[in-house]
């Protein structure tokens, strides 16, 4: 009987992890015809304050840039704030939403706008999807935009570390690029 339970309880929690794991969205976007041989160095791109984009605030902030820091170190690029190639933006949306994403192209998604390039289609994501884009600092186009959603809610309380780390990780996955390998 013992047995039968504990049985019991392991079946539940794995289904319930492999239906948890299937909610997760993980996509990114890439502008055709860009040569990355050329991008070396990052910096950060102004975040509004947390009473701007109360799904934002300083903690989930400071957890998301050091997950995309190790992220973009790991690629070989070196943060550079005086004269980076890219700027990288992030931010984790607090409500669901549809996005714009494009089939050739790609989109920049900043507190205010949306640029982009090519076919439209829409991705549906969750509250709590974590948005990264690279621009490029000197024409200030999208060159390459990752989301991950499912992983995380946009409730603050529940912004786990390694939640956000596993989310910026499959995101960097979709990422083909490194700076030391030009």
């Amino acid at each position: 009987m013992h047995m039968k339970r504990l049985f019991f309880v392991a079946a539940f929690a794995l289904a319930t992890s492999l239906t948890q794991a299937q909610n997760v969205t993980v996509d990114s976007e890439l502008r055709p015809n860009i040569d990355f041989s050329h991008f070396k160095s990052y910096a950060w791109a102004v975040q509004p304050t947390s009473k701007q984009d109360a799904g934002n605030a300083l903690a989930l902030k400071a957890q998301m840039r050091d997950a995309v820091a190790n992220a973009m170190d790991g690629r070989g690029y070196t943060f550079n704030r005086q004269s980076p190639d890219l700027i990288v933006n992030f931010r984790v949306l607090d409500q669901p939403t549809t996005l714009k994403g494009y089939t050739e192209g790609t989109s920049y998604f900043n507190t205010n706008d949306v640029q982009s390039l090519g076919k439209e289609k829409d991705i549906v994501v969750q509250a709590g999807t974590i948005l990264v884009n690279l621009v490029d600092a000197k024409t200030d186009e999208a060159i390459w935009q990752g989301i991950a959603s499912g992983l995380i809610t946009a409730n603050n309380r529940d912004h786990q570390e390694g939640k956000i780390r596993e989310a910026i990780n499959l995101i960097f996955n979709k990422y083909p690029y490194r700076a030391d390998s030009y």
